[in-house]
């Protein structure tokens, strides 16, 4: 039990107002019940005095029979006792003088002497303390109803008190409990303009400006968390990519070692020097053009790269790029089919985006077989290049945009280029932000982009 009333505020407020109505009250009643006894006793004495000189004033010049008779009724009257004394006469009005306790003594009130028709006479009065004895057996005996009824009076008061009290402070105190586990959702529904209204205005306020700054730090956190993954992502192709250039430029190097140590130690064949300097100058020329394919995608790729934006007329590029490549597609029997609506105008960077127009229908060409079709159509800012006669697996496609991934199962550079050709189109088209796609149609591949 005291450990609740340690834990909650509002029995501790109905608690304390229950004691302190009820003590404040019961020490009323007892201030009530010993002044007015006396004060009711002394108030009845000046009452008296001014009675009795007005009495003393009556019954000047009275007879005997005529005083005694007033003197009765005034006794009776007045709840008082009176003694009547001389000319050796001695009569007494009322009940007798008591001489018990002090509690129960009369009071006197006054001694006049009076003038009557024949002679003169000592008039006592007395006041009885019978009637203030009675109110204050009646205080006793009303003490414990009082009692009842106080302690009664002062429950409910306190109840309600400190219910209207503590009733906002719970619920205020219920919904910051959200607060702890950071729910800022919550409002404390109060008008009331006290202090207990300011404080609940003042966490609304905490708790919508608490909510803005944690949705502020959640979204700067996403941010941030998708921002490592994605360094971790370029950390990775970083690795993976000088892994891949490490390979791709070993191979090279190693033949070409090993025709200079062959023509150096006149090995066989390698005696015709004139031939093999051709072929390593043939070597020489494919490392050269890879080693600039490698350079440029590390360009692009990098953080500091920026593009130069300009006005380009897309229609005569895609038309520029076409021509490169006809005639190569000619030479193997390829119908090179052209569709481009006039008057296509984008931004962008010319030298980069011709670079991957390029590199989109020289793999079209070079992956097509004789005879097949290769369809170039710019419509509405949507390029498609499509060629027939060749599919590509499911699991190559999901890996086709990785540099030096190779769709062709014998890896060949004859067959499958330096594999970089891709990837250089996806960084240029990323760094665009444009949208892409490489799908297989019923007669072929198709690349889409959508400038």
């Amino acid at each position: 039990m005291i450990k609740k009333v340690k834990s909650g505020l509002w029995l501790k407020i109905f608690l304390i107002l229950t004691v302190l109505l009820f003590s404040v009250s019961i020490l009323l009643y007892g201030i009530v019940m010993a002044v007015m006894p006396a004060s009711y006793k002394y108030t009845l004495a000046d009452g008296y005095v001014e009675q009795i000189d007005q009495f003393a004033a009556e019954l000047e010049s009275s007879s005997l029979n005529d005083a005694t008779q007033k003197i009765y009724e005034f006794c009776v009257n007045n709840n008082a006792s009176a003694v009547l004394e001389g000319k050796n006469a001695k009569i007494g009005f009322g009940s007798e003088i008591p001489e018990g306790t002090e509690t129960e003594q009369p009071t006197q009130a006054a001694t006049i002497g009076l003038a009557l028709a024949d002679g003169i006479y000592s008039l006592q009065i007395f006041t009885s303390a019978k009637l203030v004895n009675q109110l204050t057996q009646t205080f006793w005996r009303l003490f414990p109803i009082i009692g009842i009824l106080v302690l009664i009076i002062s429950l409910a008061a306190s109840y309600f008190v400190s219910r209207f009290l503590t009733k906002p402070m719970i619920e205020i105190s219920s919904v910051s409990e959200r607060l702890t586990v950071l729910d800022m959702t919550w409002r404390c529904d109060t008008k009331r303009s006290d202090e207990v209204g300011i404080l609940a205005n003042n966490l609304n306020t905490m708790a919508e400006r608490l909510d803005e700054a944690l949705k502020e730090l959640t979204e700067a956190n996403e941010k941030l968390q998708a921002d490592i993954e994605q360094e971790r992502r370029q950390e990775k192709l970083r690795v993976d990519f000088f892994r891949a250039v490490s390979h791709e430029l070993k191979t090279p190097i190693t033949v070409l070692k090993g025709e200079l140590e062959g023509m150096i130690y006149q090995v066989g064949g390698y005696k015709d020097r004139d031939v093999h300097l051709r072929q390593s100058m043939r070597t020489v020329n494919e490392m050269e053009r890879l080693v600039k394919e490698i350079l440029s995608a590390s360009r692009m790729a990098g953080s500091d790269f920026s593009l130069t934006v300009s006005e380009i007329d897309l229609s005569s590029l895609v038309r520029q790029c076409c021509r490169k490549w006809q005639s190569a597609a000619e030479d193997k029997n390829q119908n090179f089919l052209i569709d481009i609506e006039e008057g296509c105008i984008i931004h962008g960077d010319r030298e980069l985006l011709q670079k991957a127009i390029s590199n989109i229908i020289g793999n079209a060409a070079a992956h097509s077989p004789e005879q097949e079709n290769i369809e170039v159509s710019l419509k509405g800012e949507i390029l498609k290049v499509c060629n027939s006669g060749v599919w590509i697996a499911d699991t190559d496609l999901r890996h086709i945009f990785e540099p030096f991934y190779r769709a062709d199962p014998s890896h060949s550079r004859e067959t499958g280029g330096s594999g970089l050709g891709l990837y250089i189109v996806k960084t240029i088209l990323d760094r665009h932000e444009l949208k892409y796609n490489l799908e297989n149609t019923a007669y072929g591949v198709c690349f889409t982009v959508f400038f």
